[in-house]
């Protein structure tokens, strides 16, 4: 078969490229499932390429091995994401705190965790000192001081100490319960190892910090606003 510009831009050829294509494309992908699905695709691809176009047992042979074994891994994936039990609590620390992250991506960091239950006036992080513990607040409230001035509240499916906890710098204010609450925690080190390890749940663990430390800026901001408009 002769190769010419034509020929590699005819819809025979157009078959052939689609199959690497799909597979350059599967590597892409940040999530396992669509890893796959892209692999299947691309051998698909050229499972007919191989058939109709270049005649040839042996290509039809490994692209059909590719695609059997990927298959294999897909439906054990899907299978592994069915198995996944979220409590009551879980899901909504999931979908308030960490939405992305699939079933099997958000067991493996909570079980990293542990719940605990804590009295109001507890300190949990103090200013100017390195953040030791990410939490999650699941029921209670929480006030944020700095110099000794009240400059925000966190309540129930906020995060605490997301600011540095992954840069290991100090606490810009010093967080102290304000009532009986719940909260989800995960040391430091134990969070910053977990992440390097799983860097597809990095990603997210990062977009949803940056999201909390928005929406916690904004809060900031409307609360200075209003209290400037009292005094004046």
């Amino acid at each position: 078969m002769e190769f010419t510009i034509e020929s590699a831009l005819s819809p025979n050829g157009l078959l052939g490229h689609l199959s690497y294509i799909l597979l350059i494309v599967s590597m892409l992908s940040r999530k396992m499932f669509w890893l796959r699905v892209g692999v299947i695709g691309s051998a698909l691809a050229g499972i007919a390429y191989s058939i109709f176009i270049l005649n040839d047992p042996v290509a039809v042979f490994w692209e059909t091995a590719l695609l059997i074994v990927n298959l294999f891994q897909l439906v054990r994936l899907i299978l592994a994401e069915r198995s996944v039990f979220l409590n009551r609590e879980e899901a909504d620390m999931v979908r308030t705190a960490f939405a992305g992250l699939s079933g099997l991506e958000a067991r493996g960091l909570i079980d990293q965790g542990f719940w605990i239950g804590r009295k109001a006036g507890i300190e949990l992080i103090r200013e100017g000192t390195a953040v030791d513990n990410l939490y999650y607040l699941a029921a209670g409230m929480a006030e944020v001081r700095s110099r000794d001035k009240i400059v925000g509240h966190c309540k129930a499916g906020q995060l605490i100490g997301e600011g540095t906890i992954l840069s290991s710098d100090k606490a810009t204010g010093t967080v102290t319960l304000s009532q009986d609450s719940r909260l989800w925690c995960i040391p430091a080190p134990l969070l910053r190892n977990y992440l390097k390890k799983n860097p597809e749940v990095r990603n997210i663990v990062d977009q949803r910090i940056g999201d909390a430390l928005k929406s916690k800026l904004r809060a900031s901001n409307v609360a200075l606003s209003e209290a400037g408009g009292l005094k004046g």
